[in-house]
Parts: C-alpha cells; structure tokens; sequence
C-alpha cells in the first residue's frame, strides 16, 4: 500500500511540475540558477519515481535514490515557508507551509519500509 501511495504521490507531483512549471520555479530558493529547467527536471524524476512504484519495478537502489531526491528538494519547502509572502504564499496558512516540512522525513521513512 505504501508503494501505491508513494508512486501516486510522485505521479502526480512530478505532473504538476510539467503544467505549472512556474510555481514550481518560483519555490526554488534564489541561489539556485536555471529554475525553470530545475523545475522540469525535478518533475520528470517524479513522474519516473511514481511510475517506477506504481509498476512495482523498483531496486533498492532507486528507493534510495529516492530518499537523496527527497532531502535534496527538502530546502524548497524551507523556502516556501521563510518567503511566504515574497512567493505571493500569503493566502496558505503558515502552519499549512511549516507542516511540509515533517512530510519529507515521513516520505523517506515510506520509501524504507518499500525497501524492506
């Protein structure tokens, strides 16, 4: 169940990255160059990783990989919560923005139980 849900998750965030690349390019924090090919690039190892689980074709190697990906995105949403209104964020609740943050750590905790 948790790989259904993980490769649902990336699915469907790494198609939103493709239909909303400037959202996506907006919450990269400022000192990384070339956002919007950052954003595309994110969302096509997203769209990979979830069809990767939905298809139960995973080593655990990917899940590995998997989990790097996930602490490496992890200063975006750091961003998205230091910069709310810069990022014109003002409409979401704080709280909403702070309570992504631990959702990185439960996402790589259910990409080691797949692994298992």
């Amino acid at each position: 169940m948790k790989r259904i849900i993980m490769g649902t998750v990336f699915l469907i965030a790494g198609t939103v990255h493709f239909l909303k690349p400037g959202i996506f390019s907006r919450i990269t924090p400022a000192f990384i160059p070339f956002k919007t090919f950052i954003a595309y690039f994110t969302g096509a190892l997203e769209f990979i990783f979830g069809t990767l689980l939905l298809l139960n074709r995973i080593r655990n190697w990917q899940l590995s990989g998997m989990q790097k990906f996930l602490w490496a995105v992890f200063p975006a949403n750091v961003y998205m919560y230091t910069h709310q209104e810069h990022l014109g964020l003002g409409k979401y609740p704080k709280w909403a923005l702070l309570g992504r943050l631990p959702l990185q750590n439960l996402m790589v905790d259910m990409l080691e139980d797949i692994k298992k």
